[in-house]
């Protein structure tokens, strides 16, 4: 009985984890990662290297849900990642330096790379992070955002509309870019670029047209949001400040 149970739980647990059929391929801007950071009361640097958006992750999705989530008990293990370390360091930076040099890596494994492992370009620690790192550079939101024009400043504003028009462009389909408020300068700062990519690691159209309400949900929806997902304001420009300016040492 107790083995039949077993299966049956480990069963349960291999569907769980293969019910999704998109990535959300996520990449933050460091800036606005250490607004955030501060107003978490954490301590925020940005490493020396880091020259252009951060990778934030690459959660297995099923479209029109925000999971799922936590799917195995794969532990993290920080020597499998060893041989890429220093490709992390700057493509997918921790940038809490109140935290652990890994903590970032292990919580994203945790929570979204052990939903990941049912495929088998992903199938393990080492293959999920180096799969992300491999599609960065195809990817890459500055090289994205500066082919249309829209480029890091201290003073320029971007609007939502058009700047989301432009990432269609870039990509083909629909994508989503997210902002966060800085209190300090009462500034929406441009904060995240979320992409949605197949299991062949292409993109595909899951964040609909404004006016359609149907299809993915944001893992950050807000109430005041241009794009019926996006978190940035429709009546006034977002900033893009970059990494070298006065934002880069918020602390």
């Amino acid at each position: 009985m107790l083995a039949l149970l077993l299966i049956g739980l480990c069963a349960t647990v291999s569907a769980y984890s293969d019910d999704w059929d998109i990535f959300t391929y996520t990449q933050e801007w460091p800036v606005a990662v250490c607004i955030k950071g501060k107003e978490e009361h954490h301590t925020c640097t940005i490493p020396p290297g880091v020259q252009g958006w951060g990778i934030h992750g690459m959660w297995p999705t099923k479209t029109g849900t925000e999971g799922p989530t936590s799917c195995g008990t794969q532990p993290f293990h920080a020597d499998a990642i060893t041989p890429i370390l220093p490709h992390l360091k700057i493509m997918w930076p921790n940038m809490y330096a109140d935290t652990s040099v890994y903590s970032f890596w292990e919580h994203e494994w945790s929570k979204h790379g052990t939903c990941a492992s049912s495929l088998n370009a992903t199938s393990t620690e080492y293959r999920y992070f180096s799969k992300a790192l491999d599609l960065y550079a195809r990817f890459n939101g500055q090289t994205i955002l500066a082919n249309q024009g829209i480029v890091p400043s201290q003073t320029a504003t971007y609007d939502i509309k058009t700047s989301e028009a432009a990432l269609k462009k870039e990509l083909g389909v629909n994508a989503l870019i997210q902002c966060t408020y800085d209190h300090n300068t009462s500034r929406q700062v441009i904060y995240e670029i979320e992409i949605c990519l197949s299991k062949n690691f292409e993109p595909v159209d899951c964040y609909p047209d404004e006016g359609n309400t149907s299809g993915k949900r944001s893992h950050h929806h807000h109430k005041y949001s241009s794009h019926p997902h996006s978190s940035c304001p429709e009546s006034y420009g977002f900033y893009y400040p970059p990494i070298d300016g006065v934002y880069s040492n918020p602390n």
